[in-house]
């Protein structure tokens, strides 16, 4: 048949049919002596699934392969489910970090936001590990476990807010300040071995339970009320009164607020229930610190 006629059989524009000619995916079979192609009973089919495929999204390459018996036209529709679902990732990651930019003047952090979303999870994963291995070093550490079993994962369709706190935590991991204060603290906990006055549980309970609504309160850490909640948190554990000093150097040792901030930003990432916000743990801490000095 001639052009036209293949044309009216598929739908398809003259014009679209010769550039599937031109392109190798619908062979003439010949040409009549005024050099109009001439198509063959396949033809129509053929046209049609070239359309169908293009349709779909699928490169011309491909449907080549398909046509010539290279590949199977299921290898192909996977191929190509594989190549749309990573573009529909990315896109949604796009579109996350503009809904997270809305409000912002500034193409700086536009760009920042861009190149710090659309790594590929191995390469975020590779910003972790950077920092647990400058941290800590090649020696085994419970916190270096449980923060790296608590990895930040950015899902696929990611929140506006998850974007903002994978890109917060990536600047804060990369931060030289936090590093070497992160490394401090490892290094000191590694020197002194494992202590019971702050990660003691019971303890820690009662921190959070006692010396945190003081703090809320403004109670004076060096009041009579603020001895009564020291003595209170003593009872609970094996440290005697003569040691309140050395107590609050490890508490201020092991407390930051950097930290905290971290696993609130982990936990919005990672989608996790919200917990009480470290800022008022820290606070409790920071108060209980005050009043053992206080009273030492």
């Amino acid at each position: 048949m001639m052009i036209g006629q293949l044309a009216a059989s598929t739908g398809l524009s003259v014009r679209t049919l010769r550039f599937y000619a031109d392109a190798g995916v619908l062979p003439a079979e010949g040409r009549t002596a005024s050099g109009y192609r001439v198509f063959g009973p396949d033809a129509v089919a053929r046209a049609r699934l070239v359309r169908t495929l293009r349709e779909l999204g699928v490169g011309l390459d491909d449907i080549r392969r398909v046509l010539g018996a290279e590949a199977s036209l299921q290898d192909v529709a996977a191929e190509h489910i594989r190549a749309l679902d990573a573009q529909i990732r990315l896109l949604r990651l796009q579109r996350a970090v503009l809904r997270a930019f809305v409000g912002s003047t500034s193409p700086e952090e536009l760009k920042r936001m861009t190149d710090l979303t659309t790594l590929t999870a191995e390469q975020r994963r590779r910003i972790v590990d950077d920092y647990l291995d400058a941290v800590f070093g090649d020696s085994p550490d419970a916190v270096a476990a449980r923060m790296s079993m608590g990895a930040p994962d950015l899902p696929d369709d990611p929140t506006p807010e998850q974007v903002a706190a994978w890109v917060e935590i990536a600047e804060l991991l990369r931060d030289p300040d936090f590093i070497a204060t992160s490394r401090r603290m490892a290094q000191r906990a590694r020197a002194e071995g494992p202590q019971p006055d702050v990660a003691q549980f019971e303890v820690g309970k009662a921190v959070g339970t006692l010396a945190g609504p003081a703090a809320r309160a403004g109670v004076d850490p060096a009041s009579p009320e603020a001895l009564t909640i020291v003595e209170h948190l003593e009872a609970l554990g094996p440290t005697p009164p003569e040691e309140r000093t050395q107590v609050a150097d490890r508490i201020d040792a092991f407390t930051d607020r950097r930290i905290g901030r971290y696993w609130t930003l982990v936990g919005i990432v990672n989608g996790w229930a919200p917990h009480q916000a470290p800022d008022d743990i820290i606070d409790a801490w920071e108060w209980y610190a005050r009043a053992l000095r206080a009273h030492a």
